[in-house]
């Protein structure tokens, strides 16, 4: 009965921001940009959308915005800071592109994003799409796609200052101003976060360091973050723009173990640069033709210190460099009631890896990744029809000179293509009700890392076979003046996927597996009264390993997923104050594919308290007081990593 009547309760939850609930409907509006704009009221399908106010003046990364929507599950090390993946409909992390303004920001090496090096602070909204990747991008995604969008012209004219402070000794400060001056406009934001990250938790000679007592503190935890960032743009004609986008940022953390060894001292430095340029034109053929390009660098240094040797197979000073040059071009053909988009994604990644304990030379690659897409969209005159199409082709060249261990290197060089596709199709059966259905073939292309290895972790497997999903889903949603209501149901046969292998020394092997899953989520909003909300979700889902090669996985659930997750709050508005209080249940999950190890059900509630007040002639004071997991719950994150007990943490903003 408990699935069944948090599933009822979810349907008929409420969103307290009716903004974050976006229809289906399209809603013609002011001109934008077809090729670059993504409106998530156009797609085909359910959408989450994180808008800024859900996140602004709050010590959170990307993980932690993403933790509570339907179909996402976060995986993480351990508190704030630590390493976090994502996710979707029980995906891998490699199987969801992130993309920052359209630039993909999955490393070519790993295939996944840390979340957690992720900061929100000139971001304007998060989009979340399950179901696919939007027409407009050439690339698509096996579990979904999450895009990041930075602030531009509409908020310039701003100063603003914020501090906060919380548990473990967490600290913020930052500090941002914007303006304009005739055709041109900028922004610029600097911001730091640190924190001890040294949290209590009961301890347990099976679960954590035998030598502990009956409690202890999580050692060598600590991270600190400094990012600085800036967009110039200049508006060339009432058509054209040209954009600049900057940032970079520096994140030092320390790298603890699930033995919580005291003398454990591994460290991880992260140095990431990205460069964005972009020309937009929406004036071509009298407005019936909008391009966009991007000119996209990036650069990304890591510096692994394990010299104490307490993380992993030994000791290691392992320093890392990614470096990323790509130019995305895409161009949009406003027809009538058609629409049809190409684009062409050209992106050269170059990874060097040395180990300074060890006098072999570097491990490097290189990979060249030639993505292009052609999409079409289509809208009965009535609106009451639409839908999208669009076809996706790959073509990777990659080159390796991995170290042997004995002095020499070893050459390799490959070059594949793939092709996918996806439909979609959605109708308006009545006043605001649409129903939209989705079928698409995915392709994700092995790593670096699954088809060369990593020196003392991985071993290389140059005969891997890309990644291949059939994907189906149909949704039911309803957007009304009491809030929405969304039920889908979804399925994902994965023939081949990848999975990592390990043997007894912990070196692990990626090879070919099938596997499905499908399931329910749900998701809805209820506006009770102008001033008090209900909200909430809840994902259902079933998984099932269908390779038979191996019989002690045969037929058992996937790892590292949690096959029921559920979120139910409220929000109380009554000026100058908000209220939130929310509660969520991840349960059925197993650390191993034998399904012999289960994680304990993890329940958390949460909630906070706004208060701003409007100054006149001074600006706007807002601040947020958190509190999380107030009942001080205890439990194992994804890979037994102990979370954090009760925690609070306050924010002050101030806008000029």
């Amino acid at each position: 009965m408990k699935p069944i009547l948090a599933s009822l309760l979810a349907l008929t939850a409420a969103m307290a921001q009716a903004d974050d609930a976006q229809p289906f409907i399209v809603v013609e509006s002011a001109l934008v940009n077809a090729a670059t704009d993504i409106d998530p009221r156009k797609a085909i399908g359910p959408v989450r959308v994180i808008e800024r106010s859900g996140f602004e003046n709050k010590t959170v990364s990307l993980a932690d915005v993403l933790s509570d929507q339907a179909g996402v599950q976060i995986r993480q090390s351990g508190g704030l800071g630590s390493a976090a993946s994502i996710s979707v409909r029980g995906s891998t992390s490699r199987q969801v592109q992130v993309l920052l303004d359209g630039m993909l920001l999955n490393d070519p090496v790993t295939g996944g994003v840390d979340l957690s090096k992720l900061g929100l602070n000139n971001v304007r909204r998060v989009q979340v799409y399950p179901s696919g990747a939007p027409v407009q991008l050439p690339h698509g995604s096996i579990g979904g796609v999450v895009i990041l969008e930075t602030l531009g012209k509409d908020i310039e004219g701003t100063t603003s200052i914020n501090m906060g402070a919380g548990s473990f000794d967490t600290y913020k400060i930052g500090a941002f101003n914007s303006g304009s001056r005739n055709n041109f406009y900028y922004w610029i934001s600097a911001d730091q976060q640190s924190s001890n990250n040294d949290f209590e938790y009961p301890n347990s000679s099976d679960w954590f360091n035998p030598n502990d007592g009956k409690t202890t503190k999580r050692r060598n935890a600590s991270y600190e973050q400094d990012t600085v960032s800036s967009k110039l743009g200049w508006q060339v004609t009432e058509t054209a723009q040209l954009d600049a986008l900057l940032q970079y940022t520096h994140f030092d953390q320390g790298v603890p173990t699930i033995q919580n060894w005291r003398d454990n001292k591994a460290s991880l430095t992260n140095e990431t640069l990205r460069v964005q340029l972009h020309a937009q034109e929406k004036g071509w053929a009298k407005g019936a033709l909008h391009s966009s390009h991007r000119l996209v660098i990036g650069d990304i240094t890591e510096n692994y210190d394990n010299r104490s040797g307490r993380v992993g197979l030994g000791v290691s000073d392992v320093k890392t460099d990614t470096r990323q040059l790509g130019f995305i071009n895409t161009v949009t053909a406003l027809l009538g009631n058609h629409t049809v988009t190409t684009s062409l994604d050209a992106t050269h990644y170059n990874y060097q890896q040395d180990d300074r304990q060890n006098p072999d030379p570097k491990d490097e690659r290189e990979r060249l990744q030639l993505t292009g897409s052609l999409a079409h969209s289509w809208r009965s005159n009535d609106a009451a029809w639409r839908s999208q199409a669009a076809l996706r082709l790959y073509h990777i060249k990659d080159e390796s000179e991995e170290s042997q261990g004995n002095g020499t290197a070893q050459e390799t060089t490959a070059s594949n293509s793939y092709t996918s596709w996806q439909l979609g199709l959605t109708r308006l059966i009545a006043e605001n009700w649409n129903v939209s259905g989705n079928v698409a073939r995915n392709v994700r292309v092995p790593t670096l890392q699954e088809l060369y290895g990593q020196q003392g972790l991985f071993v290389g497997n140059p005969e891997l076979e890309a990644e291949e999903s059939v994907n189906y889903d149909l949704s039911l949603r309803t957007d009304q003046g009491w809030g929405h209501a969304e039920v889908t149901g979804y399925y994902r046969v994965l023939e081949p996927a990848v999975v990592a292998t390990y043997d007894a020394r912990g070196v692990g092997r990626y090879r070919n597996m099938e596997a499905k899953i499908y399931g329910t989520e749900l998701d809805g909003t209820l506006r009770l009264t102008d001033h008090w909300s209900l909200y909430g979700n809840a994902t259902l889902q079933e998984s099932e390993n269908t390779d038979a090669s191996v019989r002690t996985r045969y037929q058992k659930r996937l790892p590292g997923i949690y096959h029921e997750s559920y979120v139910i709050g409220t929000q109380l508005n009554f000026r100058p104050f908000e209220f939130d209080v929310s509660y969520q249940v991840d349960d059925e999950l197993y650390y191993d594919s034998a399904n012999v190890l289960a994680a304990d059900t993890r329940q958390v509630v949460n909630a906070r308290i706004e208060w701003h007040r409007i100054w006149p002639q001074q600006g706007m004071t807002e601040v947020q007081l958190e509190v999380r997991n107030i009942t001080d719950e205890v439990y194992q994150d994804f890979n037994r990593f102990p979370g954090p007990g009760r925690a609070w943490f306050i924010n002050i903003k101030h806008t000029l």
